[in-house]
């Protein structure tokens, strides 16, 4: 926590309107067992990365978005979490985002959210908030062409999804020379699984578009590599895509889009 207030010392209230940070932003990704997490799970309202969340929009006046383990307590039954909250301006606790399609590293511990959702934001339109393998096809199972996410915000009409990512680098990637870029791969692979944003239908005349925002980890975890290229997109219901900007695969820093 203490390297992303540094990251963010420069900015001033103005200079951000949604601050959106990775998976598990301040735990690490890579669990393989209940047991190895529980340390780390967080309560859903005062938590320490939900409380980081609500400290910078209070500071920054922005919309913040951190991803993080979520222990919620249903009764007497315990619920382990993949979550994302979303906090607005105020500092106040808006939405806590369940992540619905799990990676196998997440099936180590966590149950399944209820599904996607979008939330109504007068100064933002629809907002759909996301976890990486989100999508996905469900446990890569479904097919290919199925693009459950996409399908669902396509029909949302969704204005905003901010997407918080532990994307890994694929294994064929890892293996070619650190002089090949490969983030184009992993932005354009993103792109196509939100085609359906892209198709949707819209009444004559009317313009539709989608901003997609991912904020992905960079760096090595456990034998993992990142595939990096945090990025934010504008997609057109013309089957048209604007990568607005992106950062690089091994690239860590803020990166401030203007939409």
């Amino acid at each position: 926590m203490t390297k992303a207030d540094q990251m963010l010392d420069r900015y001033q209230p103005g200079d951000i309107d949604i601050l959106v940070l990775p998976e598990l932003a301040f735990t690490g990704y890579v669990f393989e067992s209940i047991d190895e997490i529980e340390p780390y799970l967080e309560d859903t309202c005062t938590g320490p990365s939900v409380s980081w969340a609500k400290k910078q929009a209070t500071r920054l006046s922005c919309f913040v978005v951190v991803g993080y383990p979520e222990k919620y307590v249903d009764g007497e039954e315990l619920i382990r979490y993949n979550s994302q909250c979303f906090v607005n301006r105020q500092g106040e606790l808006v939405k806590t985002y369940r992540k619905a399609f799990l990676y196998e590293t997440d099936e180590n511990w966590a149950s399944e959210g209820p599904g996607f959702e979008t939330i109504d934001i007068p100064e933002l339109g629809k907002v759909g908030l996301a976890i990486c393998m989100d999508i996905n096809p469900y446990q890569f199972k479904a097919d290919f062409y199925d693009f459950e996410f996409g399908h669902y915000h396509s029909n949302a009409k969704t204005n905003i999804i901010l997407c918080s990512m532990a994307w890994l680098k694929s294994k064929s990637k890892e293996d070619t020379s650190k002089n090949s870029d490969t983030v184009m791969d992993t932005i354009n692979y993103w792109a196509v699984r939100l085609l359906p944003l892209m198709r949707q239908s819209v009444e004559e005349g009317e313009e539709h578009h989608t901003v997609f925002v991912a904020c992905n980890r960079i760096g090595f975890e456990r034998g993992s590599t990142y595939a990096g290229g945090s990025a934010v997109m504008d997609l057109s219901h013309s089957e048209k895509v604007q990568l607005l900007d992106h950062l690089k695969g091994d690239e860590e820093g803020v990166l401030v889009v203007d939409t």
